[in-house]
C-alpha cells in the first residue's frame, strides 16, 4: 500500500488533496473504503431515463433520493464562489461558457441533460474561472470539480445522509463509453469518499 500521511490529509481541504494527486490509485483501500465492503456505482441512469416522463415506475431507483443523490447529475443545488449551480454536472458543463454570460448562468441552472445539450458544441482546451485560464483535464480542473462536490455535500443535508449511509463501501463511477475514466469519473468517487472519511470516520 502507498504510504500516505493520513493525519495531515484530514486537515487539508479535499480539493487540495485531489488537485495535488496526494492519493494514488488504490491508496485509499482500508481507509477511505473497506476492502471487505461491496462496491457502489455512482449511476442514476434509471432516474435520468424517466426524468420528466409520465409512467415512471414506482421504485426508489427511479427517483432523485437516497444514494442517487450522490450522482453528479442529481439536482442538488449549491453555491460556489458566488455562482449557483443545479448539479455537479451542470457546474462541469457551465465551465465551458465565458464567465459572466447569460449562457453560462442558464447552463449552471439547467438539469444535467439540458446542460450537456447546451454545452455540446463547446470543445476548447481551456476555460475561464475567476479570471484565470484553466486547462481542461488539468489538476486545477480536477480541484474545481472537487470543490463543487464539497459544496454540494456541505449545502445539502440529504446528500450528507446519503453519503453517510454508504458506510465503508468503495464508491465507483461506471465506465460506459470509454475505457479510461473522464474527469468526473476520476474525481467524483474520490472526493465523496474523502468527504465521508473526514465527516464520519471514527478517529482515535
Amino acid at each position: 500500500m502507498v504510504n500516505v500521511e493520513w493525519h495531515s490529509l484530514r486537515s487539508a481541504p479535499t480539493p487540495e488533496i485531489v488537485r495535488a494527486h496526494a492519493l494514488a490509485d488504490g491508496a485509499g483501500a482500508g481507509v477511505l473504503w473497506s476492502t471487505n465492503a461491496r462496491e457502489m456505482e455512482l449511476s442514476a441512469y434509471g432516474v435520468l431515463a424517466w426524468e420528466g416522463r409520465e409512467g415512471r415506475p414506482d421504485d426508489a431507483r427511479y427517483e432523485w433520493a437516497g444514494f442517487n443523490l450522490l450522482c453528479s447529475a442529481a439536482p442538488t443545488p449549491f453555491v460556489l464562489d458566488g455562482e449557483r449551480f443545479l448539479s455537479v454536472e451542470s457546474f462541469h458543463e457551465a465551465l465551458k461558457f465565458p464567465e459572466g454570460t447569460a449562457d453560462r448562468e442558464a447552463c449552471a441552472l439547467a438539469s444535467a441533460l439540458e446542460a450537456r445539450r447546451l454545452a455540446r458544441r463547446y470543445r476548447k482546451p481551456t476555460f475561464e474561472y475567476r479570471d484565470e485560464q484553466v486547462s481542461v483535464n488539468s489538476a486545477e480542473h480536477e480541484g474545481l470539480v472537487a470543490a463543487a462536490i464539497c459544496a454540494k455535500v456541505a449545502q445539502n443535508a440529504e446528500v450528507q445522509s446519503a453519503l453517510r449511509e454508504t458506510g465503508n463501501a468503495r464508491l465507483m463511477f461506471p465506465l460506459t463509453y470509454a475505457n479510461h475514466p473522464g474527469l468526473l469519473a476520476r474525481v467524483t468517487p474520490l472526493a465523496l469518499m474523502i468527504e465521508r472519511w473526514k465527516r464520519y470516520s471514527v478517529t482515535d
